[in-house]
């Protein structure tokens, strides 16, 4: 029995490897070798896919697709397919990958997704120019089509393909059946797009799973649930849900949204910036309703947006607003000031390529010009208060953007007790970078005395120690 059994694996070897000539086996050589990725931008794979574009024939290609030695020789294939416009056989490929299980990690940029070969499969026919819009459209829908009538259904290829399953009558049922028999939280979101409220009960059966479908169909018989689990409202999913809604019920959630994870990030490291992250998600929808909740936030945590100062000062006086800022500004602490929101779709290219986005000092300075215009008692009292409590880093920086030498000059004594008190001696220098940028030498040159006074503590580490020696030598004192 041996020798029959070594013949059939010969000739299973024979027309496995008839299927591609020698060329294309060295053209697909390198793409042996173990990766971590996979990456349309990797030098070496871009030249893979020339060659076999300009070489392979096609029954090459779509053998190697198929049943490719690894996962990174199958999605060049499927590439080169997608190039030469071969959208049939494209077709076919995904077919025979309906079911499989092998998953390619793709690098795009800075970033490693994983990604189901059927799913690359689908996504290639959109990439690019290819095919026609057309095209893309009639291969989308029988690709669709096939993973929704498939046996057995591969529910993590439907839920790869979320975003393009369609929400036809005709498909309810369907749908329906698909999250009843697989409980998946993200094929219930296709499902909620159809609003029927006879899946309510279902899909608050999904507990915390349920946010994102109910961020789709946001009725109001879901309020007093989230209401139940305002804990939930510290993950995003909550809150995205919950900004969907605006009204009295909600308004009270909201709040009591607010005042949960006020509590709960007390002690945690990191400052302002996990409230400003709900402040914003609360407001992504711009329900007026909340704008008295986020406006209180300045008062309290020294939060605020640009966008709720425009409407608190559109229902209030200007003698309200001064003195609302001015509770603000006096709170301890640095402001958290937000120009544009980050889940605010809408103006993502504001908040992606915007001046202000990523520059804290900027933001800072923008806030007190608005605040000039309004009082400029209370312009004065914010800039005192912001140089008390800027990072050291931050200060030459923010009288840099703020551009008015004569109010930072009104508060020397501020400035002078940073320098003397601040914690590290290393750090005082760097404040007394901003004091030569106000080029008042009387303010300078006490500044440096008490740096002088200070010389024992920057003997305790060498870059210290540099750093000192040198501010000694640029300025001429005498130390």
């Amino acid at each position: 029995m041996k020798r029959p059994i070594s013949l059939l694996l010969l000739l299973f070897f024979f027309y496995s490897y008839s299927q591609v000539s020698k060329r294309t086996a060295a053209i697909i050589k390198p793409l042996e070798k173990t990766r971590l990725f996979y990456s349309n931008d990797d030098k070496e794979i871009k030249k893979v896919e020339e060659l076999l574009f300009n070489d392979a024939r096609l029954a090459e290609l779509v053998y190697l697709a198929e049943k490719g030695k690894n996962v990174h020789i199958k999605a060049v294939a499927i590439d080169v397919l997608a190039h030469k416009k071969e959208g049939e056989k494209m077709l076919d490929v995904f077919k025979k990958n309906l079911h499989s299980k092998e998953k390619l990690h793709y690098r795009g940029g800075c970033t490693v997704s994983e990604h189901l070969l059927s799913a690359y499969v689908f996504e290639g026919v959109s990439a690019g120019d290819n095919f026609s819009e057309k095209g893309k459209e009639n291969l989308h829908r029988e690709m669709v089509s096939i993973a929704l009538n498939a046996q057995p259904i591969n529910a993590e290829l439907l839920e790869a393909l979320i975003y393009d399953l369609p929400t036809d009558n005709d498909l309810y049922g369907k749908i329906r059946k698909l999250v009843i028999d697989t409980k998946s939280p993200i094929l219930l979101v296709n499902l909620a797009k159809y609003k029927n409220p006879n899946d309510i009960d279902l899909i608050k059966s999904f507990g915390k799973q349920a946010y994102p479908a109910i961020e789709e169909f946001p009725d109001p018989a879901f309020l007093p649930m989230m209401k139940e689990h305002i804990t939930d409202s510290s993950h995003f999913a909550f809150m995205f849900a919950l900004s969907k809604f605006c009204g009295e019920e909600a308004k009270e959630i909201v709040i009591k949204a607010i005042e949960y994870n006020k509590k709960t990030n007390k002690g945690k490291d990191c400052g302002g910036d996990c409230l400003a992250f709900l402040y914003q998600q609360i407001s992504m929808r711009k329900c007026t309703l909340y704008d008295a909740a986020l406006a209180d936030l300045w008062v309290t945590d020294k939060i605020i947006s640009f966008d709720i100062l425009d409407a608190y000062e559109k229902t209030h006086t200007k003698k309200e607003t001064a003195k609302f800022l001015l509770d603000g500004f006096l709170k301890p602490g640095q402001a958290e000031i937000i120009a544009v929101n980050a889940y605010d779709m809408d103006h993502v290219e504001d908040y992606v390529s915007g001046e202000m986005t990523f520059d804290d000092n900027l933001r800072l300075a923008a806030l007190l010009e608005k605040t000039k215009k309004i009082s400029r008692e209370t312009y004065e009292k914010g800039v005192r208060n912001s140089l008390q409590y800027l990072d050291d880093l931050d200060l030459n920086r923010f009288i840099s953007k703020l551009k008015d030498n004569d109010a930072v000059l009104q508060h020397k004594d501020v400035l002078l007790d940073r320098v003397r008190n601040n914690e590290n001696a290393y750090g005082a220098l760097t404040i007394m970078d901003g004091l030569k940028m106000l080029k008042d030498e009387k303010l300078f040159s006490e500044g440096a005395v008490i740096i002088v006074s200070r010389k024992a503590e920057f003997e305790k580490f060498p870059v210290w120690k540099e750093r000192y020696r040198n501010f000694i030598k640029e300025n001429n004192i005498k130390g």
